[in-house]
């Protein structure tokens, strides 16, 4: 029996229309569905071991130091007035250096040793990043920098050599977080702190004046709009330049006599350089991973605030992108076309390491994207996909020999004490001279000064090599060793300055004295520093 309103029977109440089912839509979120949260929490746990896996991967290099590498023990073992001294005909800025010192004090001077603090320093890198991300865009954007920076295999790279490149990488994510602060809170505090990030990068290497010069424009343009802002930045770049200027006067001798002679200086293709370089190579996997993170970041720069339409989340994409999106822009893109005008002005080189500047805001920009994607099971699926293509790249590559120097050094070992080993290119003598004691009583000397071999001196390179012909280095050499002890010659095909044909003409002017000289060591064109060792025996006594 129905109740009674007001003594009136109520009119039966119509049943509610059913309405049917909708077929799932392909942007559902994989893992919120009822009963089926097992797809992320799956996802969620590879991606932790993917990460787990480029932590690990830092720690992983082969034996050997190769030149660079090598350069920078000999010059970091130094006493910290000759090590500056040294700094000088190296042309590097101090700041990685004295670090090196430190830590070479406290854990010695073995390949893993070294390399260990670049790996340390970009293990830190993470944590930082993932903080400075969720305060400045958010968690899901800060959780895919986090898997995007972990599993990179230039990251991982240059995480395991020692030099100072995952330190630039650590400078400039502290440089994004400490110019936020300067641009939103007003006082000094903000604007010191950046400073003294600007002033350590500047101190780290010398592509930090390209970032410097692009962030100086963006504060420019910035002035009339946002006056207070724009000048703490301003005023945070003049602070770095202040605390730069004690090395200024040695930087100025480094850029009158030190440079790049190396290579061939190679203007805009800075940029297809940087970005074979972050994608790990230029195999398959690596282009598929280089194109995957392209198109990330072009989502990250114009993607809009996210909207719901019929349930669904979607992504809209704007041709206007925020501020933010363009500041990472120009953090990233435009300091290689500023990077790019500056070799071809001054015909420095461009190397793929010391695109370590720009490539976190690269990876913001994709992590951005990422994050706007629809779903969480689809954002955690194209990470899964990114971080492994990242791995697979790298993983094949971190044991992999970077130099010959320990087959040289291993051949060296039936040299006699007095024996000359001479290396020419002088690049090929700091990563097999660490590796020889000095107990073993070999002149280890480089072309053409027959100086110390542990070091190359950069100074005036190009024109100290071709001003001494080949032949007069030889008897050089020959005086120097005598009729009683052998002459070893360590060499390598393709380096630009020596030319092979100088040291081609040693090994000949030494042959015409010694006879023929015999072939110890092969090089092997896979391994990057590759090197020859020939050996002519001591002159035959009647």
């Amino acid at each position: 029996m129905l109740p009674r309103l007001g003594g009136t029977q109520a009119a039966p109440t119509a049943p509610a229309p059913v309405r049917p089912a909708r077929r799932p839509s392909p942007w559902t979120r994989l893992g919120e569905r009822p009963g089926r949260p097992w797809p992320v929490v799956v996802l969620a746990v590879l991606l932790a071991g993917l990460v787990a896996v480029g932590v690990v991967a830092r720690f992983v290099a082969p034996p050997e130091l190769w030149l660079d590498e090598a350069q920078s023990v000999a010059i970091a073992r130094l006493p910290l007035p000759e090590l500056l001294d040294a700094l000088e005909q190296d042309g590097s800025p101090p700041l990685y250096y004295l670090l090196l010192h430190g830590w070479t004090a406290l854990f010695g001077t073995s390949a893993t040793a070294v390399r260990a603090l670049s790996a340390v320093i970009s293990v830190l890198t993470l944590p930082l990043a993932w903080h400075l991300a969720r305060r400045l865009a958010g968690r899901r954007s800060a959780a895919a920098l986090i898997v995007l920076l972990a599993t990179s295999p230039f990251l991982i790279r240059y995480a395991s050599e020692a030099r100072m490149y995952a330190l630039m990488v650590l400078l400039t994510v502290l440089g994004v977080g400490a110019g936020a602060a300067a641009v939103r809170r007003p006082g000094a505090g903000p604007v010191l702190g950046f400073g003294a990030v600007t002033g350590a990068l500047l101190l780290t290497h010398v592509w930090a004046f390209h970032v410097v010069a692009v962030t100086g424009v963006l504060a420019l343009a910035a002035l009339p709009f946002r006056r207070g802002p724009a000048l703490r930045v301003l005023a945070g770049l003049a602070v770095g330049g202040l605390l730069y200027s004690p090395w200024l006067l040695s930087f100025l001798v480094q850029l009158a006599h030190t440079g790049t002679p190396w290579a061939v200086p190679p203007g805009y293709a800075a940029l297809p350089l940087a970005l074979e370089a972050w994608q790990g190579g230029g195999q398959v996997r690596a282009h598929v991973l280089g194109t995957t993170l392209l198109l990330l970041a072009a989502v990250g720069l114009l993607a809009a605030a996210a909207t719901r339409r019929a349930g669904e989340r979607t992504v809209v994409l704007s041709l206007q992108p925020r501020r933010s999106r363009l500041v990472l822009l120009a953090l990233s893109l435009g300091v290689l076309l500023v990077a790019g005008e500056v070799s071809r002005l001054t015909g420095t080189a461009v190397h793929d390491r010391y695109t370590s500047v720009a490539v976190s805001a690269f990876l913001a920009l994709a992590a951005l994207g990422v994050a706007a994607l629809p779903g969480t099971g689809v954002r955690a699926a194209v990470l899964v996909a990114v971080a492994g293509l990242g791995l697979a790249t790298e993983l094949p590559e971190v044991a992999e020999p970077r130099t010959q120097a320990g087959e040289v050094a291993r051949a060296l070992a039936d040299a006699a004490p007095g024996d000359v080993v001479v290396f020419c290119p002088d690049q090929l003598g700091p990563a097999v001279t660490r590796l020889v004691p000095p107990e073993r009583g070999l002149d280890l000397v480089a072309f053409p000064d027959l100086g110390p071999a542990d070091r190359v001196d950069w100074t005036d390179y190009e024109a100290r090599m071709e001003s001494t012909p080949s032949a007069a280095v030889a008897a050089d050499v020959l005086q120097r060793a005598g009729d009683g002890s052998a002459v070893w010659v360590v060499s390598g095909p393709g380096y630009r300055v020596p030319s092979t044909q100088q040291c081609g003409d040693l090994v000949g002017a030494l042959e015409a004295a010694r006879g023929t000289a015999e072939l110890v060591v092969a090089p092997d064109r896979v391994i990057p520093e590759d090197s020859r060792l020939h050996r002519l025996p001591p002159v035959a006594v009647p």
